[in-house]
């Protein structure tokens, strides 16, 4: 994977694609909502409450939706390699039935567009809403479920909405083979007590295991520390490092991204007690060292400064470098013992936007790509 999230194409089955789509849905920042208004925008039909349906299941969705949701979480770039993860896996597994591909009767919606489109008549009778109706209980008004309901045929010119017949007739001709082997292989294997009945676990749990396991959950960081460099995720070429708080409120030097071909000090990660790490500054010129602490009053609070006087059991000059999710490269950087991860302020992607103390969460801007540098020797 590279700064770029994830690789549709290291996917290898349907669980690890459905749990991208939403790692997807919840780096875009958009809830349910704005995510249904921007595929309108586009053309595309993609009702809220079939995209909390589709999200809350392992199987492949209907290629027009997954279009659609890539294409709405501002993720066009990238469309033709969800194309071909999708193919690829849906010649290996069935695909949700999320709805009929044919035309079949028209309905009428308030975001339908095209000839014959077909809306989710229950789009606006969802049962189970926060205040911006990003929470969907999965059946209408009439308590119809989800997966009975009416939802759009493939758009009109989605890369994905050719192959729905043809994946599902190559399913068809499969599965019998497939099948046949499979049994096969499991009558020898229990006959020759290669295979016990307790390990008859699905292979597809294992994938997904496996594909946590990818990952470490901390951050790996030698005893004696490491040497690094702290990059937001977005937009690349940004360096977590010094600079000041932009209104001129508070004139101490503060932690902002700013690119990392300018000069500043360097990075070093000293492990703490606890799986914590306290992150440290080596001045530039006089080399002295400083813990990056967040403050938590004054006219910079929720700001981070580097502080001389280090110490170890203060929880705002320790974090908790941890995995931002299985699917994704990079890492949150959580303050010791609490609920609250350092961000981009108000998901900036400018140079010189503030770091700032915030709510954990899975916005983007609290997503850092962190590269250990090898060097024999920590700070003087």
């Amino acid at each position: 994977m590279d700064d770029d999230f994830l690789h549709p194409a290291d996917l290898r089955d349907a669980e690890e694609f459905m749990a991208a789509l939403r790692a997807l849905k919840a780096r875009s920042g958009l809830t349910l909502r704005q995510l249904e208004s921007r595929a309108a925008d586009r053309g595309d039909v993609l009702p809220r409450s079939t995209v909390a349906d589709i999200l809350r299941k392992q199987t492949l969705p209907r290629p027009d939706l997954v279009a659609a949701l890539v294409r709405a979480c501002g993720e066009q770039d990238r469309l033709a390699e969800w194309t071909r993860a999708w193919k690829r896996l849906a010649c290996e597994g069935p695909v949700a039935d999320t709805g009929p591909t044919d035309t079949g009767p028209t309905h009428t919606g308030p975001t339908g567009t095209g000839t014959g489109t077909n809306t989710d008549p229950h789009t606006d009778s969802v049962t189970r809403t926060s205040t911006d109706g990003d929470i969907d209980n999965g059946s209408g008004s009439d308590g119809t479920p989800s997966h009975e309901r009416q939802t759009s045929p493939p758009v009109a010119g989605s890369a994905l909405a050719p192959h729905v017949g043809q994946a599902a007739k190559s399913e068809l001709r499969r599965r019998p083979l497939v099948l046949v082997a499979a049994a096969l292989v499991v009558v020898g294997a229990a006959a020759t007590g290669l295979l016990p009945a307790g390990d008859l676990t699905s292979s597809r749990s294992r994938a997904a295991d496996a594909a946590r396991a990818r990952l470490p959950e901390i951050l790996a960081v030698k005893s004696a520390g490491s040497w690094a460099r702290i990059r937001p995720v977005r937009p690349a070429g940004l360096c977590l490092t010094a600079g000041h708080e932009r209104s001129g409120r508070y004139r101490s030097e503060v932690a902002v991204q700013r690119p990392c071909t300018e000069p500043g000090p360097r990075t070093f990660l000293q492990p703490a007690p606890g799986d914590l790490t306290a992150i440290k500054w080596e001045h530039p010129v006089d080399k002295g060292m400083g813990c990056l602490t967040i403050l938590d009053s004054g006219p910079a609070q929720g700001l981070v400064e580097p502080q001389e006087n280090c110490q170890t059991d203060k929880d705002a000059q320790l974090f908790r470098i941890e995995r931002y999710s299985p699917t994704a490269q990079g890492f949150r950087l959580r303050r010791a013992q609490t609920d609250l991860c350092l961000g981009i302020r108000d998901g900036a992607t400018e140079a010189g936007a503030e770091a700032v103390q915030e709510p954990c969460g899975a916005e983007p801007a609290q997503r850092f790509l962190i590269d250990l540098i090898p060097q024999t020797n920590g700070p003087d």
